[in-house]
């Protein structure tokens, strides 16, 4: 949660509005084993305002394990994909995805909001 915070912090100072959480995260299982979250580019002038570090996709190896994963990921347990200029898998983009559980049943997801002061 920690992770989540901290990102959502500066997604939210960088401009961006519409930040999306789904995964088993949002279930209720009792030991959750990921959160599945996307963002909606607001303008292109975000990635200026943004720093770099929420942006920085390229992939490292992950100690233990035979994968590599995008530095956020390695160091929070977390990553943040980027609609629409990041598709979930060819011609489906995130909204879409994150609709559908994995027997293409209808589920909602979390819309994470600016508190209101």
């Amino acid at each position: 949660m920690k992770g989540l915070r901290r990102t959502v912090k500066a997604f939210l100072e960088a401009g961006i509005e519409e930040i999306y959480i789904d995964g088993s995260f949002c279930t209720e299982k009792p030991d959750p084993g990921d959160i599945d979250r996307y963002w909606v580019e607001p303008d292109t002038g975000v990635y200026d305002r943004i720093d770099p570090y929420w942006i920085d996709f390229e992939t490292l190896p992950i100690p233990g394990a035979r994968i590599r994963k995008w530095r956020m990921w390695a160091e929070l347990r977390l990553e943040f994909y980027v609609h629409p200029i990041m598709e979930a898998r060819a011609g489906v983009e995130f909204p879409e995805f994150f609709r559908l559980d994995r027997d293409g049943e209808s589920r909602g997801v979390i819309r994470i909001v600016k508190e209101a002061r």
